[in-house]
């Protein structure tokens, strides 16, 4: 952890994701085993996500140039609707994020070796208590006529306090994802995961009503759901959207 300046810090996990085939007799929504590697950097002085641009890696590297590598494990289900448990398939839920019937995957990365962190000359290794990934695509499907299948969306807890996390699936399987950690009195971490999910979506999708197509910014994390200082939008459209942010948000293709 960057010391005395954690909350104006970024951390971007930055590695290759692999799915694995269920164990045993396979019936719909057994969990696959899940695993994400790579290295992670932070990104100090950014209150301001829009500031934090994504890592450069070299060509012909698998991982990003950074001090700290990680290794998380577990296991990724599908859920039947955007993040609703079986007992509330069916039901309606106003504002909720379009096309929720088409399910989501549900990553929980708190098994493996965990992650590096420099503690002066040496490094020590930490856990995730919670770590729980929302993604529709659990590789990158090059989808480009809907993008919401590349953004990855994540909240979890550790010694270190709550956090939460947006970033991009990328060709080859390879997610970018960038952390900030909150505190316990942020209106974040207080969130259901349905609620954060829709607050990124809202932010970081633009739908072009010529095309149809749903647009991602990329990175994906510079919006303000991701800012140090987080005030919930009291400007929004019919549609939920920040008003404010509508127009100076500049998407870009993946």
């Amino acid at each position: 952890m960057v010391k005395d300046n954690w909350k104006y810090t970024l951390y971007i996990w930055d590695g290759i994701v692999t799915v694995g085939i269920a164990e045993g007799k396979q019936i719909q929504d057994t969990p696959l085993p899940f695993q994400w590697e790579g290295s992670w950097v932070p990104v100090t002085g950014v209150p301001d996500a829009a500031d934090a641009a994504a890592p450069k890696r070299q060509a012909f590297k698998k991982d990003i140039d950074a001090d700290c590598k990680f290794l998380v494990k577990g296991s990724a289900t599908r859920l039947h609707t955007n993040g609703e448990d079986d007992q509330d398939k069916g039901k309606t839920n106003e504002g909720a994020a379009d096309d929720d019937d088409k399910g989501f995957y549900v990553a929980k990365l708190t098994e493996g070796d965990g992650w590096e962190m420099e503690d002066g000359e040496e490094k020590s290794r930490y856990h995730d208590a919670t770590h729980d990934v929302w993604v529709k695509s659990l590789k990158w499907s090059g989808n480009q006529k809907d993008q919401t299948e590349s953004l990855v969306v994540a909240k979890g807890a550790n010694d270190f306090g709550p956090f939460v996390s947006v970033g991009w699936i990328r060709p080859g399987c390879r997610w970018t994802v960038a952390r900030r950690y909150l505190s316990e009195t942020d209106p974040r971490a207080k969130m259901s995961f349905r609620e954060f999910y829709q607050t990124v979506v809202q932010e970081c999708i633009s739908f072009a009503k010529e095309s149809g197509e749903k647009l991602l910014l990329v990175p994906p994390w510079q919006i303000a759901a991701m800012h140090a200082n987080y005030q919930e939008p009291t400007n929004r459209t019919p549609d939920g959207v920040d008003s404010s942010k509508r127009k100076r948000q500049k998407k870009m293709t993946i």
